[in-house]
């Protein structure tokens, strides 16, 4: 998204099929014609909206300078889309709360203005950051619920990140495990639930609590720490917490393998398991 500091560096590739014939490398791209693409034909969702949210602008006006700042429009027709926008993703009486102010709404009538605000230039990517994050467990389904019928509506392609693998199992279609920085594991959502490779996801579906779990006993955990991004191990990042390490997971980083046809993990011994 281009959104990092100046003094960030930024390795490798990002393609992003703009509708061209040839997918746009985003890492090349000069900052101008990447501020082009960021909120019209990729938008984001971020995590607590009353930080993103300008506290004394009219949501309605915020949504309405999204429209302006890609599209040719009048400020009228602007202001006609925002109120259409918040229709959209249920906000009721749009035209009246148009004109109110983000400490007027509701955390999920927040996260809902950033909905709209995302979607209201039509992208082909909506990035979703931990959006469910700071709500109670009803609104969190009615915000998935949304953005399920959202992505369904516009044809939508959406990245959804989240550390809760309860909300991931409700709105993937394929899962990229992430640990230490590095993807470890990549797989449709039922492989990754039901037959996981690399240790690190195994570890994580053991630690959830089902109704079978024995309340007697202290839930599994994944022995160890997570390693500083500044200080990451020279091989495996996971190595000294992982029970099936070999000396080769020391020595560097793994490669991707495919273990299953379209399942992927970065373990040098997941054949040698099963």
């Amino acid at each position: 998204m281009g959104l990092l500091p100046p003094s960030a560096s930024v390795a490798g590739s990002i393609t992003f099929q703009n509708g061209e014939a040839q997918p746009t490398n985003l890492t090349l791209l000069p900052s101008e014609q990447l501020r082009r693409l960021r909120g019209s034909r990729m938008a984001m969702i971020f995590q607590e909206p009353m930080t993103a949210l300008n506290p004394v602008m009219r949501v309605g006006d915020q949504i309405a300078e999204a429209v302006l700042a890609h599209q040719k429009v009048s400020k009228g027709e602007a202001w006609r889309r925002a109120v259409e926008g918040m229709r959209e993703v249920a906000i009721t009486e749009p035209e009246r709360r148009a004109l109110s102010y983000p400490h007027q709404f509701s955390g999920g009538m927040r996260q809902r203005v950033m909905i709209a605000m995302a979607i209201v230039n039509r992208p082909q990517l909506l990035i979703a950051d931990e959006p469910t994050t700071a709500l109670d467990v009803t609104i969190q389904q009615q915000i998935l619920d949304l953005l399920n019928d959202l992505r369904h509506k516009f044809s939508l392609s959406m990245l959804f990140i989240s550390h809760d693998l309860a909300v991931v199992s409700h709105v993937a279609d394929r899962v990229a495990v992430m640990y230490a920085g590095n993807l470890v594991e990549l797989a449709s959502r039922s492989a990754i639930f039901t037959a996981p490779a690399h240790p690190y996801t195994q570890g994580l579906l053991r630690a959830i609590p089902t109704l079978a779990t024995d309340r007697a006993q202290p839930l599994a955990t994944i022995e160890g720490t997570v390693p500083s991004i500044a200080a990451l191990p020279p091989g495996c990042p996971f190595e000294p917490r992982c029970a099936y390490r070999i000396p080769a997971c020391s020595d560097e980083l793994p490669p991707l393998v495919e273990v299953e046809l379209r399942h992927f993990a970065r373990c040098p011994v997941v054949n040698l398991r099963s």
